[in-house]
């Protein structure tokens, strides 16, 4: 029998009434939707994704230099908290980049606005001992189920090959996937290959029934399109189940020094399996401990 990613791209179609749907599947299938999501920790993330995360695949898209790469370190955390293997497929953080923002958003959560600045907590774990092993039993049983894997371009056979690896231990397991920028803009060629590149990784996320977030950086025209509700010249909206558009509001009073104080984060899901075309979740960013919390 022919795995679902074998028949990608040759799958026969299929009619029938909405009624034979209500009367067979719709219910189980539903069910199954709802149970299997995750939260995000987040009331208004979660809100406007209909309840968490599914096993299906998420678009994270935003402009180089936005929030996505300290979100995606604060959702590996929340799939390790809520008991998934965490396999982070970084091009543009290191294990390090990644580390020191868990440590810092874990000194705020503790101290708030008297934590101190990255630096200054380095220098404050590596001069007590005792606050240091305290960090390390905290975030022991995080840090031990998140898996940072290096590269450039993820595999998806390779992608495959780990999901089954450690889903033999533990039936939960999670993907981030953030792959250096595609050129796909470049040609016709490139953009396709792209597309089913996206196809595939969604087709994945539903046979192994494995939520996958993946981080995709539009080019200037695809973004502003986007931004403005029509659809991309990349047909990213064909190939993915969810789309999370950052997009960064700051008050009048905090635009001079967005570096100190938190500002508002809009987040724009749109979702080809929610009833609603279009949901906004408003967070506050804290950008100097990489902290995220409900508007």
């Amino acid at each position: 029998m022919k795995s679902l990613v074998q028949e990608a791209t040759n799958m026969p179609l299929q009619s029938r009434t909405l009624w034979q749907y209500f009367e067979r599947d719709f219910i189980r299938e539903a069910t199954e939707q709802y149970e299997a999501k995750v939260t995000t920790g987040l009331f208004n993330l979660d809100f406007a994704l209909n309840g968490g995360i599914s096993p299906e695949l998420y678009a994270l898209i935003g402009k180089i230099g936005d929030e996505r790469s300290a979100f995606f370190s604060y959702l590996a955390e929340q799939f390790a908290s809520n008991g998934y293997e965490v396999v982070y497929f970084s091009h543009y953080d290191s294990a390090n980049s990644i580390l020191q923002k868990i440590v810092t958003r874990h000194d705020y959560k503790i101290y708030k606005d008297k934590s101190p600045h990255i630096p200054a907590i380095i220098n404050k774990l590596s001069s007590y001992p005792l606050l240091l092993q305290e960090f390390q039993s905290t975030l022991y049983p995080i840090l031990t189920k998140i898996h940072i894997e290096s590269c450039r371009y993820v595999d998806t056979d390779l992608l495959v090959e780990r999901i089954t690896s450690y889903k033999k231990t533990n039936q939960k397991i999670a993907i981030l996937i953030d792959e250096k920028v595609m050129s796909f803009y470049q040609s016709k060629v490139n953009r396709i290959g792209y597309q089913q590149h996206l196809k595939t990784i969604n087709v994945i996320a539903k046979e192994y029934l494995t939520p996958i977030v993946m981080s995709v950086i539009l080019a200037k025209g695809d973004f502003e399109r986007i931004t403005a509700g029509f659809r991309t010249t990349a047909e990213i909206e064909a190939n993915v189940d969810n789309l999370i558009l950052f997009s960064k509001h700051q008050s009048a009073d905090n635009e001079l020094h967005s570096t100190i104080y938190p500002y508002l984060l809009e987040l724009v899901i749109r979702s080809n399996l929610s009833p609603y075309p279009t949901q906004i979740a408003h967070l506050t960013y804290h950008h100097t401990h990489f902290y995220f919390q409900d508007a």
